[in-house]
């Protein structure tokens, strides 16, 4: 059986350790995002600074936004460390359940599958709310995304970024959201 609750916790850890971290080094830090694999075999934490995205483009340009939220441009990435733990049993889970989570013939996801999906979603975000609540104090204007690539469609991003995040900038991010996702 998953531990559904260590896994929030070690999440909420993973991050506050890569802020910490990141912090040290940066000191313009806009945004955080927790990145789950489809295969919900691994995780990673991903941020970038506001130098980085000035770098690559300026607020005037078509492209800003595709650098200012897509998270596969950023500058910084967790996989390491304690993130490569939390991956390390994750991926060990779904090994395990292989024979419960895949057809063997059609290689498509079963149901136990979408089950397991379905609450490491959830802890996920849960996780990540905690993280605000924990970090708001000395980081109140920075913003947080989940993703899980060519998986959550438009709508679930932004619902979950309203969520966590102002008004002001839930309401940039779903104007923007198709320049980049």
């Amino acid at each position: 059986m998953f531990d559904y609750k260590k896994f929030e916790n070690d999440i909420v850890t993973a991050m506050e350790n890569a802020l910490r971290k990141w912090v040290k080094e940066h000191d313009d830090i806009y945004i955080l995002s927790l990145d789950c694999a489809r295969d919900m075999r691994s995780i990673g934490i991903m941020a970038n600074t506001k130098q980085y995205l000035n770098e690559q483009s300026d607020t005037d340009s078509e492209d800003y936004w595709y650098y200012k939220y897509c998270e596969a441009e950023w500058e910084l990435y967790n996989v390491g460390g304690f993130i490569k733990e939390i991956s390390f049993y994750m991926n060990q889970y779904v090994e395990e359940n292989d024979e419960r989570f895949t057809d063997p013939k059609t290689f498509e996801y079963l149901e136990a599958f979408d089950v397991h999906c379905d609450k490491m979603i959830t802890t996920c975000k849960k996780s990540i709310k905690r993280f605000k609540q924990t970090i708001n104090k000395d980081f109140p204007d920075l913003l947080l995304t989940f993703n899980i690539g060519e998986y959550l469609d438009n709508e679930e991003r932004t619902e979950f970024f309203a969520m966590v995040n102002t008004k002001e900038a839930s309401e940039e991010y779903a104007k923007h959201i198709d320049d980049f996702n």
